[in-house]
């Protein structure tokens, strides 16, 4: 039940668009005087046999007529809140939650994976390394190549060891595991910078453990190289099924 009282010199209806027929109710009644009141009454609606018609209001009518002063209060705010969420949905605007949903998306493209940079690391070398080899994004792949234009992985990953500071020079996959054998990490120990070397069935007769492929750990799961003649260079996340181990450059640290 709710209930909204106004003098009858009042010329605001504030519920008629809802349906509610006025009610009038004797002068005296919840303090408006011999003015009389008018009573919106929703179902179940007001005792009225319960009032005293002597003009003062019986103890139970009082405490319905407070109850129902406190129940409009909350009604009013409620109508104002929803009339105030409606103009601002019909103006543009977008509620806190929405605006909420809209910070995390936002927040969520500062990732390696949605970004075209390196993460940024404290050692200058591996920083070197990384920036380097993203640099060359989009180069194209050529079997043997190693720069300055063109590229295979082998030749991408020795390039950029060379542009850090590395003297290790153009290594095949192999020959590069072969090389960091003494340096190697495993996939939890996996930092920014390091080497990760990878085995698929080839027709090169590369035997299992053995790598036939190798890029450059980015971190958060992403890689930069190159392995594909439609693709040329470019970052991508890491392929763990083929991952066979890490090595960290130890001329970089």
């Amino acid at each position: 039940m709710f209930a909204v009282q106004q003098p009858t010199n009042g010329t605001l209806d504030t519920l008629g668009s809802f349906g509610f027929p006025p009610t009038a109710l004797p002068p005296g009644l919840g303090g408006f005087g011999d003015a009389g009141a008018l009573q919106r009454v929703g179902a179940p609606g007001l005792n009225l046999p319960s009032v005293n018609f002597g003009g003062v209001p019986d103890a139970g009518a009082t405490q319905m007529l407070a109850l129902s002063q406190q129940t409009n209060q909350l009604l009013l705010g409620m109508m104002s809140l929803l009339v105030g969420l409606m103009s601002n949905r019909s103006a543009g605007g977008s509620s806190p939650l929405a605006a909420q949903a809209g910070s995390a998306d936002t927040g969520s493209t500062n990732s390696i994976a949605s970004t075209g940079d390196a993460p940024k690391v404290a050692n200058p070398k591996v920083q070197k390394l990384m920036d380097s080899a993203l640099s060359k994004q989009g180069a194209p792949y050529v079997f043997g190549a190693a720069g300055p234009d063109k590229f295979d992985c082998s030749g991408l990953v020795s390039w950029a060891l060379g542009q850090a500071g590395s003297k290790v020079g153009h290594m095949n996959a192999r020959g590069l595991q072969a090389h960091y054998k003494q340096n190697k990490v495993s996939k939890e120990e996996l930092q920014p910078g390091d080497l990760v070397f990878f085995w698929s069935p080839n027709d090169r007769g590369i035997p299992p453990g053995q790598a036939s492929h190798v890029e450059i750990y980015l971190g958060n799961g992403m890689t930069m190289g190159t392995d594909s003649a439609k693709e040329g260079a470019k970052k991508e996340p890491i392929n763990w099924s083929s991952f066979i181990g890490g090595a960290r450059p130890p001329e970089l640290q």
